[in-house]
């Protein structure tokens, strides 16, 4: 059950699981663009090593099964790093086999080894959002504030 970095043979794969999640969320009222989904991917794994990590979770018949994408920012008021998670989630049927535990674990490994100072993980999907909400305390982080909408401008 290797937690690993996305590769560009991933792309096809992580389309298709960014579709089933988009599907189940509060972003499912977006247009969901795979080819667009596609060339993101691509370049963030092709070109965004200095700034994005984009991580995934493969179970032992080495299905993907979960994915994290993060992003790396300095807060205007300070050169210290930050790390924001862009995505996270495991596919429905994988959920509590582990993979969310080891995927959050590697990122913040890897947030660990580039001295990052605060993770910031937001749950803006608006699905199991206590249960994932009691998962997030749980590895240790703590509420520190709200999400606000404003759709049909």
């Amino acid at each position: 059950m290797p937690i690993r970095f996305a590769t560009v043979q991933d792309i096809a794969a992580l389309v298709e699981g960014g579709r089933r999640m988009h599907a189940h969320t509060r972003f499912k009222a977006l247009d969901y663009d795979p080819v667009r989904v596609a060339a993101t991917f691509r370049q963030l794994i092709e070109r965004g090593q200095s700034k994005y990590v984009f991580m995934v979770a493969e179970d032992t018949a080495g299905q993907m099964v979960g994915a994290l994408i993060a992003v790396l920012e300095q807060h205007i008021f300070s050169a210290q790093l930050t790390a924001s998670v862009m995505h996270y989630d495991v596919l429905p049927e994988k959920r509590m086999g582990g993979y969310g535990v080891r995927l959050l674990k590697a990122f913040e490994q890897w947030c660990k080894n580039r001295k990052v100072v605060e993770i910031n993980l937001g749950i803006n999907s608006l699905t199991e959002m206590d249960r994932v909400g009691q998962f997030v305390r749980k590895m240790g982080y703590s509420k520190t504030g709200e999400n606000f909408v404003k759709g049909s401008l």
